[in-house]
């Protein structure tokens, strides 16, 4: 049902334009009560009453004729009530909103939440860009669990600043959900990524090898494979001969992916994917194979290609270009939909046509004995065999173009970034326990949105994304990895992908009920145009213009707050090295019976991983000590 309200739109007249957050975002009556306006939740005001994307179901308290053409500012108030048992077991808290075009929010006078708003509010306040009607329409999850002591045994209240993106606009909305569990809430690191480790030109792609040495192998556009492993670039494969970078639209063209067999520590071979200067036609996908040179683990032998399959490209873009092998030991190969705005080719584009590669997903066997007239095998569980208008190798319809995609190396499952048109990009996810057939449903669906009403959906199984984003927080999807590292366990499990344009970089993650859970970690200048993942786990981001490569790392390491050595000397000097968080300030306690604590020496704040402290005892030092590092609040 939905919840009292009492709103107001702040004037000299009536008094909001003098009132301060404290006045108006507790419990308490704010001093010019009676001039709010009474109502439920949602609150706004809608123009167009029977577009497609009308506000008009959810609204209760409307303020039309207080807002429009007059401010783009409201301040709402929403009451409710804890019990004692609820607020105990508490575990996690979330607000969800729906919301047009921004917001502020206060939990019994703390500001717990915002999106699109200025850092200094008053009465006269707007919104700092325009969230989309549609996107306005969905719920938006923030994590507001930090702030669970906040709540009352008893009443309390949920405050909203709400902000429209300016006083002539033709609608608003704010309609809010407070949401208590007592499941724990997901953990998130506090991302970072560093100075560079290294420098390439033009990265698209960064991988490793399963063969022990944990080399990172990056793909550079132009046409070079380079390893890195601590020290100078080496150049592992060269092929700019044959590589396609120099055509109308050639920015996405090139080489473009890289994949190791799964035996390559002993069979040496890897598969690159490029678009060709040389095949017939020109500007081709063409997926090859190499070796190793046997006496050098850094030398792939250029003259060893084997062209395994070419894909005719009608554009210059959407090309895809990623390539891995799955936990099967099957080949997948993400194909874009061959360019172009809005997919026109043929009566219903490339993502949805039964007689084209393009815009799907394939699979091959390229390790065990061909079928005839091939290079590869079919696996003969491939999803479409049985049907006559299918080609054999499609294990998936309905992509635009998929910017890099990625198994989760512990689990099986593929997360898939698909690069949207107009207005959404999107994350697809497919779990391990999948047997193929989803259509992800471009071109008639852009996220969870109609983009062409008109294509139909005849193969597969029709499969919506887990997260979509709109144009407001970027334009183009770079997809990344699950974090399977052992360095940092705030960031396990989580999926990290960014976007090329805006430089932003998310963490996905499911919650215990299995809902996906989305933030935003760090906003860069970087030009993401790929992450990358060693063999030990570690993840890695590219940026296209500037050539650097960064490590992603958590400012908390695996032995957070865990003693890592100890020393002591009869004079009562202690020293104590300890897992720490960069930027906490840390304190060396110790005690002689267990009950009382004293600090030692001078507190101070980390910049690494590893921490040390030290101190010496006051007095002499008795026959037995009891040491302890405290976290300090900053």
């Amino acid at each position: 049902p939905a919840a009292n309200a009492t709103a107001l739109v702040p004037t000299a007249g009536n008094g909001g334009n003098d009132l301060s957050p404290a006045e108006w975002t507790t419990v308490a009556s704010p001093p010019n009560a009676a001039s709010w306006i009474l109502g439920t939740t949602g609150v706004g005001y809608e123009t167009s009453p029977n577009s497609g994307t009308s506000y008009s179901a959810l609204l209760d308290l409307d303020l039309r004729a207080q807002m429009q053409n007059r401010s783009a500012t409201a301040y709402i108030r929403i009451p409710f009530t804890v019990e004692k048992a609820t607020l105990e077991g508490t575990r996690a808290l979330f607000l969800d909103m729906k919301y047009d075009d921004g917001f502020v929010a206060y939990l019994n006078g703390q500001r717990v939440a915002a999106a699109n708003a200025p850092s200094s509010l008053s009465a006269s306040s707007s919104a700092l860009s325009n969230n989309s009607d549609a996107n306005a329409l969905q719920f938006e999850r923030f994590d507001i669990s930090s702030f669970i002591s906040l709540l009352n045994d008893g009443p309390n209240m949920l405050a909203i600043h709400g902000l429209n993106d300016g006083v002539t606009s033709s609608d608003f909305l704010v309609l809010p959900r407070l949401i208590a569990t007592d499941a724990l809430p997901p953990v998130w690191p506090n991302l970072q990524i560093g100075t560079p480790i290294t420098t390439a030109s033009s990265p698209v792609a960064l991988t490793h090898a399963p063969d022990g040495s944990n080399r990172l192998f990056i793909v550079e556009r132009g046409g070079i494979i380079r390893i890195w492993d601590g020290g100078r670039l080496r150049t592992f494969l060269d092929l700019r001969s044959r590589v396609n970078t120099n055509d109308s639209g050639g920015d996405e063209r090139g080489l473009l992916g890289l994949a190791f067999s799964p035996r390559y520590a002993t069979n040496g071979q890897f598969y690159v994917n490029y678009i060709s200067s040389n095949s017939s036609p020109r500007g081709a996908t063409v997926i090859s194979r190499f070796t190793v040179n046997p006496v050098n683990a850094d030398d792939g032998v250029e003259t060893s290609e084997e062209v395994l399959l070419v894909i005719t490209q009608p554009e210059p873009n959407h090309n895809g270009g990623q390539i891995n092998f799955g936990p099967d030991g099957f080949l997948y190969i993400g194909m874009g939909d061959g360019g172009g705005a809005g997919d026109v080719h043929g009566s219903r584009g490339n993502g949805q046509a039964n007689d084209t590669f393009l815009g799907k997903m394939l699979r091959i066997d390229v390790e065990g004995t061909p079928d005839p007239g091939l290079p590869y095998a079919v696996p003969n569980d491939n999803p479409f065999l049985l049907d006559p208008q299918v080609p054999d190798e499609i294990w998936a319809f309905g992509l635009r173009n998929p910017w890099r995609w990625s198994f989760d190396r512990k689990t099986g499952d593929m997360y898939i970034a698909d690069v949207g048109q107009y207005e959404w990009e999107e994350v697809n996810f497919v779990p391990a326990s999948s047997t193929g057939g989803e259509n992800f449903q471009w071109r008639r669906i852009e996220g969870f949105n109609t983009f062409n009403a008109g294509t139909q959906i005849t193969k597969g199984t029709s499969t919506d994304p887990v997260f979509e984003y709109d144009h407001n927080a970027g334009s183009s999807i770079t997809g990344g990895y699950v974090y399977r590292g052992q360095e940092h366990p705030r960031m396990e499990g989580i999926y990290f992908f960014g976007d090329y344009n805006s430089g932003r970089v998310w963490g996905l993650q499911q919650d215990p009920s299995g809902n996906w859970i989305d933030r935003q970690l760090l906003d860069t200048s970087l030009r993401i145009s790929s992450f990358g993942e060693d063999e030990r786990g570690n993840l890695y981001v590219a940026s296209l213009f500037t050539g650097a490569i960064h490590r992603l790392s958590d400012t908390r390491g695996e032995n957070y707050l865990q003693v890592t050595s100890a020393s002591f000397t009869p004079a009562g000097e202690a020293r104590i090295g300890f897992g720490a968080e960069i930027g906490k300030q840390y304190q060396l306690q110790f005690s002689a019976n267990l009950q009382s604590w004293n600090d030692v020496g001078r507190a101070s704040r980390a910049t690494d991983f590893d921490s040390e402290l030290t101190g010496t005892l006051p007095g002499p030092a008795p026959a037995e000590a009891y040491f302890r590092v405290v976290e300090l609040a900053n």
